[in-house]
C-alpha cells in the first residue's frame, strides 16, 4: 500500500543526514536537500521562462520527488563517490538505481501511480528541464558545502574546488544559472527559502522526530500528488500543477516568522488576520525586495491565497494528513504529549469526506500501527 512509501519517506528521509562522513556545522536532511532543491529548480524555471523559453513545472517536481526515492532503499551515496562510481562504470551504477526502483514499484499501490512514476524518470527528451535539474542540485550542494568549509576548510577543501568547477561548467550550458550566480539578490532570497531547513514545526512540544519545515513543504507536496492521483482515478478533474506549486510554496513565510502553532493563531479573534498582514509585510520587507515584480506575483497567490477553492482545500488536506503523521509518529514511540493532538487531527482527517481522505485513513494511518518498525 502507499502507506510504505509514506512512511519510509518520512522517516529515512528525515534521519538520513547528508554530509555523514564529514564534520559539520549544520544538519541537513535528505527532504531538507530535496525541499531546496525543487525551490532551486522552481526558481531557475522563472528565469528561463524569462527569456521566453517554456519549462514544464510539473516534470521538475516530480522528477526530484520520484527520483529522490532511490535514497530511501540505497541510503545517501555522497557526490563525490558517486562520481568516482560513474567514472568506472556507469552502467553497474545504473543497474544499482534500477534495483532501488524495483524495490518501490512492488509495493501495492496505484497502476497509475506507478506508470507515472516510471515515465517520469525514464523521460529524457525534456533536455532543458533535467539541465535545470543538474544546476539545482550542484548549487544546493555548493550551498551546503560552502556553510561547512567556513569551519572545516581542511577537510572540505578538495570537494568544494570540485564542486565549484562543476557548477561553474554548468553555468555555460545554462542561462538561468548563470544569471542566479551573478546576482547577489537572487542568492540572498535563496538563503532565506533554505532557512526553512531550520526553521522546526510544534517547537512548543519536545520531539522524537523534529520536522523542519522544508522537509514538511516536500510531504505535503507528495501526499497532495497522491491525494491527486487518487481524485483523478475517480473522475475529478484537478490542476495538478497548481496543486503542486500551492504545496511546495504554502510555508514560505515562515522562513522569516518562524512556525506559529495553529492554537497560538486562534487563541483570540482577530489574531489570525493579524498574522496574515505580518506574513505579507515581512515578505515584502525580508524576501521580495530581493526578487524582480513579476516573480513575487507568480508566486504569491501560491503563499498567500486562502484555501477556499478546491485546488487550495486539497493542499490543506494534505498540510493536515502531514501533522497527522507527525503527531502519530511521537505517540507511536510513547511521547504521549501528543496524543490529543493526534485525536483532534484525525477526527478532522476523517470529516474530509473524500475517497482519497478516506483511503489514507484506512491504509496509512490506521494501517501504519501494523508495522512501526518501518520507521526507523
Amino acid at each position: 500500500m502507499i502507506w510504505t512509501l509514506l512512511n519510509l519517506m518520512l522517516g529515512r528521509g528525515l534521519t538520513m543526514k547528508r554530509w555523514n562522513n564529514f564534520p559539520r556545522i549544520e544538519e541537513v536532511s535528505h527532504l531538507d536537500n530535496l525541499g531546496f532543491v525543487i525551490h532551486v529548480a522552481l526558481f531557475l524555471a522563472y528565469l528561463e521562462e524569462k527569456k521566453w523559453k517554456k519549462v514544464d513545472k510539473l516534470f521538475l517536481i516530480k522528477r526530484l520527488i520520484f527520483a529522490s526515492f532511490n535514497r530511501l532503499v540505497l541510503a545517501d551515496i555522497n557526490s563525490g563517490t558517486r562520481e568516482y562510481i560513474l567514472s568506472l562504470d556507469k552502467e553497474i551504477f545504473k543497474e544499482l538505481e534500477n534495483k532501488a526502483l524495483e524495490k518501490i514499484l512492488e509495493l501495492e499501490w496505484s497502476d497509475n501511480i506507478k506508470e507515472d512514476i516510471k515515465n517520469t524518470l525514464a523521460e529524457d527528451s525534456k533536455t532543458l528541464e533535467l539541465l535545470i535539474i543538474e544546476a539545482a542540485k550542484k548549487y544546493a550542494g555548493f550551498r551546503e558545502c560552502t556553510i561547512n568549509s567556513r569551519v572545516y576548510s581542511e577537510v572540505y577543501e578538495k570537494t568544494f574546488n570540485v564542486i565549484q568547477q562543476d557548477l561553474e561548467k554548468t553555468r555555460t550550458k545554462l542561462d538561468s544559472l548563470d544569471e542566479l550566480l551573478s546576482n547577489e539578490n537572487y542568492e540572498k532570497y535563496l538563503s532565506h527559502v533554505r532557512g526553512l531547513s531550520h526553521s522546526f514545526r510544534w517547537i512548543q512540544e519536545n520531539r522524537l522526530f523534529p520536522v523542519s519545515v522544508m522537509a514538511h513543504l516536500v510531504y505535503v507536496t507528495f501526499i497532495s500528488y497522491v491525494i491527486w492521483s487518487i481524485e483523478n482515478d475517480n473522475w475529478a478533474e484537478l490542476d495538478i500543477e497548481e496543486l503542486l506549486l500551492k504545496s511546495i510554496y504554502h510555508d514560505i513565510p515562515e522562513a522569516i516568522t518562524g512556525d506559529i502553532i495553529t492554537p497560538t493563531k486562534r487563541a483570540i479573534p482577530g489574531f489570525v488576520e493579524i498574522l496574515e498582514e505580518v506574513e505579507l509585510k515581512m515578505m515584502e520587507d525580508y524576501m521580495f525586495e530581493y526578487v524582480p515584480e513579476d516573480y513575487k506575483n507568480h508566486i504569491s497567490p501560491y503563499i498567500f491565497a486562502p484555501f477556499d477553492d478546491e485546488i487550495w482545500k486539497i493542499a490543506k488536506y494534505s498540510d493536515i494528513f502531514s501533522a497527522l503523521f507527525e503527531a502519530k509518529i511521537e505517540i507511536n514511540n510513547w511521547n504521549l504529549a501528543f496524543k490529543d493532538m493526534y485525536l483532534s487531527i484525525k477526527n478532522k482527517a476523517n470529516s474530509f469526506g473524500l475517497t482519497s481522505t478516506d483511503y489514507l485513513v484506512k491504509y496509512w494511518i490506521d494501517k501504519f500501527d501494523e508495522d512501526k518498525k518501518l520507521f526507523v
